[in-house]
Formats: C-alpha cells, sequence, structure tokens
C-alpha cells in the first residue's frame, strides 16, 4: 500500500498544481482545458478509489 499512497500523492500534487493555474489564477478564464482538467480528475479519483476498494474487499476476503 506504501506505493499507492505515493503514487496518490503525486498524482494530488500534480491535480493541485494544474488547479491553481487554471481555476484560481483570477487572469485565467474558464475553458476547455478546465473542463478537461476535471474530466481528468475524475476519471483518475475513481480508477482509484476502485483500487482501493478491491485491495480492502480482497484483503478482508483473504482473513474469513
Amino acid at each position: 500500500m506504501d506505493f499507492s499512497r505515493t503514487y496518490m500523492k503525486q498524482v494530488v500534487a500534480i491535480h493541485q498544481a494544474m488547479f491553481e493555474k487554471l481555476l484560481f489564477d483570477e487572469k485565467a478564464g474558464v475553458n476547455l482545458e478546465l473542463s478537461e482538467l476535471f474530466q481528468d480528475a475524475g476519471r483518475t479519483y475513481l480508477q482509484i478509489s476502485e483500487r482501493i476498494n478491491a485491495t480492502y474487499l480482497s484483503h478482508h476476503y483473504l482473513q474469513d
């Protein structure tokens, strides 16, 4: 799970930097790049969630 935690930290850091640039910069308008970032972030976090759930469930079933 350490690799997964490291991976998740990297993903969050990348998305955070991208949101800083595209969303929080008052000079930047709402554009297609921002839409694509939301789509990418959403897909990425759903995939991470599915992996965590699968890992937890497989570990839980092995204990039973």
